[in-house]
């Protein structure tokens, strides 16, 4: 998924290589359409705010505003596999990996008391250390 600012550049169709602001300006009929249609194509919410702000004349529709915020709210629960490809990675090439939080540790019953247990006796305390 790719999400787009005002200054991405469109990487496919009929406005390749022109920034969404410029396309927008001129044809916002056809950004409306990639937000509906085309699956890899979403507009951060603060730019379409901005495109809001810069040009107050020109509506988006609804299914478009909808469309749009679908794919950002995939994008941000984590379900897209944006980092499967080429140079992503899958999930199967990491099944052998141990985690070593899942490991069952099998200690020892220890009472509390071993945790206070004293190496010294009261014989061993010097009644003429000063500690002051």
């Amino acid at each position: 998924m790719k999400v787009y600012d005002l200054n991405t550049s469109f990487a496919f169709g009929k406005y390749e290589g022109k920034s969404l602001d410029e396309v927008f300006r001129t044809d916002s009929a056809y950004v409306q359409q990639c937000m509906i249609n085309v699956e890899d194509f979403a507009i951060d919410e603060r730019a379409i705010q901005k495109l809001f702000e810069k040009y107050p004349d020109i509506d988006l529709s609804d299914e478009s505003i909808d469309a749009n915020l679908e794919k950002l709210d995939v994008l941000d629960s984590g379900k897209d596999d944006i980092f499967i490809g080429e140079e992503g990675y899958d999930m199967e090439d990491y099944e052998d990996v141990v985690d070593p939080l899942d490991k069952e540790d099998n200690f020892e019953d220890i009472e509390d008391d071993d945790f206070f247990e004293s190496t010294s006796s009261e014989d061993d305390w010097d009644d003429d250390d000063d500690f002051r």
